[in-house]
């Protein structure tokens, strides 16, 4: 059974085999996916290179390279020429939290990576059955919190792992307000999600194209969401920024990918992609990516990206030591 070091010496011993043509506009790329197929990185990558190639007529290969926690993926875009042809879909945790919970992270966000232009914005958001909610008086946020603080009782939070964004998340909510709540870490968020719809936990913080469907059919509510305003795409559920009474007014989780390549590019490169990448910004991708509960980012360039990693740095690192989380 490989371990995630096992996986890694793979993944080193077989190289990343790139297109040999790569400049914009020409012959094919490769975009990495550090994920296996499926899941919301899978998702942003092929409605964004579907549109990416028809703005530019260059073919574009979706590639899955899923384990190690995404240092598979990584060392395939780390290693790639930095000629553009092969890049990767990155969400922020790869620049600001992964290297913080890896004993001996093998690569250096600010070294071994070039952010090009971010694609997508998402947040997570809270939700509770409505069954659940019913029996408990969970009319919104607040009295949730509230309710957990009470003796005898205890809020349990399912994620779909330890380090995941829901789970640093909880870990931080539940330092501010001094809430009773249980992280109860999954291989995944699916397995998280069958177990809260059939009562076994309490709540999770998720992303939205999990939760929509079950939010649309009315079995599970949503009571906040983890950025510090409200989401576009959900304008009545409050944001952190309204609990400042809880100590949450400047709490602001809000994951975005951007499409990322090795170090060593040059400027004529970046720029070329990140053009492409703004005029493939088009009504049709950002419906499509509204429907899986993701909002279209396309004004970032390099040096705005890695301004933003750097500003949002700082309270990604706050909840990796909040929760304690380690990925070993």
């Amino acid at each position: 059974m490989f371990n995630r070091r096992s996986l890694l010496s793979l993944a080193l011993a077989s190289p990343f085999m790139a297109s040999a043509q790569s400049t914009p506009g020409r012959s094919a790329m490769r975009w990495v996916v550090p994920f296996p197929a499926g899941g919301a990185a899978d998702v942003i990558a092929r409605n964004w290179a579907s549109s990416y190639s028809a703005t530019s007529g260059q073919t574009i290969v979706v590639d899955n390279r899923g384990g190690a926690s995404g240092l598979i993926g990584i060392q395939a875009i780390k290693s790639a020429p930095a000629d553009g042809s092969v890049l990767g879909v990155l969400n922020v945790s790869f620049f600001t939290a992964l290297p913080l919970m890896l004993s001996q992270a093998p690569y250096d966000p600010a070294k071994d990576l070039t952010p090009i232009a971010r694609l997508v914005t998402s947040t997570v958001v809270c939700c509770v059955t409505a069954e659940r909610a019913k029996e408990n008086g969970w009319t919104n946020f607040r009295s949730l919190i509230e309710w957990s603080k009470k003796p005898g009782h205890q809020l349990s939070k399912g994620s779909a792992g330890n380090g995941s964004p829901g789970h640093l998340l909880i870990a931080t909510v539940a330092k501010r307000t001094g809430a009773n709540i249980l992280h109860v870490p999954y291989r995944g968020g699916a397995p998280a999600l069958n177990d809260l719809l059939s009562g076994q936990i309490d709540m999770v913080f998720d992303f939205m194209p999990a939760l929509m469907p079950h939010i649309n059919s009315g079995r599970l509510i949503p009571i906040a969401v983890g950025s510090r305003e409200r989401s576009p795409l959900m304008p009545d559920v409050p944001g952190m920024g309204e609990f400042a009474d809880l100590g949450l007014a400047d709490v602001d989780l809000q994951s975005w990918n951007a499409l990322t390549g090795p170090a060593n590019m040059s400027p004529a490169v970046t720029s070329a992609i990140a053009q492409v990448v703004a005029r493939s910004a088009t009504p049709d991708l950002a419906a499509r990516l509204k429907s899986s509960g993701l909002v279209l980012a396309t004004t970032d360039g390099v040096e705005s990206t890695r301004a933003l990693i750097a500003k949002d740095a700082k309270f990604w690192k706050e909840m990796v030591q909040i929760s304690g989380a380690k990925i070993e």
